[in-house]
């Protein structure tokens, strides 16, 4: 299969996925929300491997797992209904720890990023962000200014 094809395909899986179950089509209590993140689907298109997270607990991530697979079948035609495929790929859906190790790197590098000079004089104190400093000088920009006296 075409590469970019494949891609195309794949990106439409996943937004057609996380549209059943926004808009509420999987009936399943244990499938609350998760976030697709990426699919590996086979050439032949019989076969793909859905990665996804989701804001829960161990327990809770085994629900959904187990929701998620008794659901796969329905999704599965779901998606071949829509794209008009000649064969349903068969699902097969996995945790996502990819993406929950990449979170933890870019915390690391954050962490590891040296001090700025003002961070180092006052610790604990946070720096003016980028908003309030827009909203001060949209302030000052909008203050009225005073009458001078006319010059004589």
């Amino acid at each position: 299969m075409n590469p970019i094809r494949k891609k195309k395909l794949e990106a439409e899986i996943l937004r057609i996925l996380s549209m059943a179950i926004l808009e509420g089509k999987v009936k399943d209590p244990r499938v609350f929300l998760p976030t697709f993140h990426r699919i590996e689907i086979t050439d032949d298109l019989k076969k793909a491997d859905i990665y996804f997270t989701a804001l829960c607990n161990n327990n809770e991530r085994k629900k959904l797992m187990a929701g998620l697979s008794s659901s796969a079948g329905f999704l599965s035609s779901l998606v071949g209904k829509q794209l008009h495929l000649h064969t349903n790929p068969r699902f097969f859906f996995a945790w996502d720890n990819n993406y929950i190790k990449s979170l933890e790197v870019i915390q690391l590098i954050e962490e590891a990023k040296p001090k700025t000079l003002y961070e180092e004089l006052h610790p604990g104190e946070g720096q003016v962000s980028s908003a309030n400093a827009e909203v001060a000088s949209d302030q000052a920009a909008n203050e009225e200014p005073e009458d001078e006296p006319p010059a004589s």
